[in-house]
């Protein structure tokens, strides 16, 4: 037993909590339902943050607030020198509300309209979102699929990067939904194509604390140190389960770029509260223990759904994921992606489907979060099989 209760059953209920509130409006889903979707862990926050945030409001105003604090800047450099031996500049330092409301404006930023955006699928439907709504064109660029375990398509990508049509290409690093955590070789090879084609980079860097503790996390702008063509998109708010703060940290090289988001505001202001909780996040010796305990539970609850899906659901095909808390399989033995989801649904399940809530390339797949309480794990695991069987 650690030192922190992962085991804890949190009520969210009446808390407008989206995981939990937006079943009601999902057909054929049964009201007592398992949430096991969005990407939100059911672990309450480390209790150094949540003083934190207490303290800020504390002190009785909320106004315009602005990252100005030079000691924030520098907490949140150490963080990322201390876990994975990358050197951040503090000025590159710029805030969003999130890493998909920096992903538009760097399309917004970066390209021009009817300009070619490539990423790799299956994809976090927001890529699609942030290219078609600012009308740009997706260039859709299929990972290759060796049993579960992905991999670039490295010529199809040089194809596509050597179309002077295409400007931007959005890398997820470690990958969501699948759980790869690219190696060193692999982030050098896609990232070279794209420089040496003058396609820019945004790396999606959201997933980089939750990673196994047999895997490293690479930061794409560790291995380019001098590149101004890659932005990398970070956040605490997966790690520490505080996503409603609305607060990322977008690593910006390129200093006319940097400056012109931070004086033009084009990502907002962050709220104080969200600072405050930043800072004690990464500058906590207590957030950090509690992100080791919380990375060995979630490498159990991986360890769980591997076996249980070899000795429930043998046909299924699971890779273990590298990183995230999300399990993706591929349940295609079992039906089709429509009778899955009515089955599962109506057995008291609520997860991601396929095509439907990812973009291409992910027929008979599933996504699960597993970041919850093994009890809580262990009964949505059973469900599933229970209503696919």
């Amino acid at each position: 037993m650690g030192k922190f209760n992962f085991d804890e059953i949190i009520p969210r209920e009446n808390t407008d909590c989206m995981k939990y509130s937006a079943g009601a409006k999902v057909p054929g889903l049964r009201k007592e339902h398992i949430p096991m979707w969005i990407a939100d862990m059911d672990f309450a926050c480390p209790d150094n943050i949540l003083e934190a945030m207490k303290k800020r409001i504390d002190q009785r105003i909320i106004g315009y607030t602005m990252p100005y604090s030079q000691e924030y800047l520098d907490t949140v450099a150490s963080w990322f020198k201390r876990r994975s031996g990358w050197d951040i500049r503090t000025e590159t330092i710029v805030h969003s509300s999130g890493v998909v409301s920096a992903l538009d404006v760097a399309v917004k930023q970066l390209t021009k309209e009817g300009e070619g955006v490539i990423f790799c699928t299956p994809a976090y439907t927001p890529f699609n979102n942030v290219t078609v709504n600012n009308n740009r064109v997706p260039v859709y660029s299929p990972l290759l699929n060796d049993n579960g375990y992905y991999t670039f398509n490295y010529e199809e990508i040089e194809e596509f990067a050597k179309k002077k049509e295409n400007t931007l290409f959005i890398l997820c690093n470690p990958h969501n939904p699948t759980g790869r955590v690219w190696r060193e070789e692999e982030l050098r090879r896609v990232i070279d194509i794209c420089l040496e084609n003058d396609v820019f980079v945004v790396s999606d860097e959201i997933h980089g604390d939750l990673i196994r503790k047999t895997e490293k996390y690479i930061p794409a702008l560790t291995l380019y140190p001098d590149c101004k063509r890659i932005i990398a998109c970070t956040a605490p708010s997966k790690t520490f389960n505080i996503a409603g703060n609305q607060l990322s940290n977008i690593i910006i090289p390129d200093e006319e770029i940097a400056k012109k988001w931070w004086d033009a505001h084009l990502c907002g202001m962050p709220n104080p509260i969200a600072l405050a909780a930043c800072q004690a996040a990464y500058g906590d010796r207590e957030s950090e223990e509690w992100l080791e305990e919380l990375r060995e539970y979630l490498d159990e609850n991986m360890r769980y759904i591997d076996a249980f899906l070899k000795e429930k659901l043998p046909e299924a095909v699971f890779w273990y994921p590298e990183g995230t808390y999300l399990a993706w399989i591929d349940l295609s033995a079992y039906g089709s992606d429509e009778e899955l989801e009515r089955k599962i649904a109506a057995n008291g399940v609520f997860i991601e489907y396929s095509d439907k809530d990812f973009v291409r390339d992910a027929k008979g797949y599933v996504r699960i979060n597993a970041a919850c309480p093994m009890s809580v794990l262990v009964e949505g695991m059973e469900r599933i099989a229970e209503a696919i069987l």
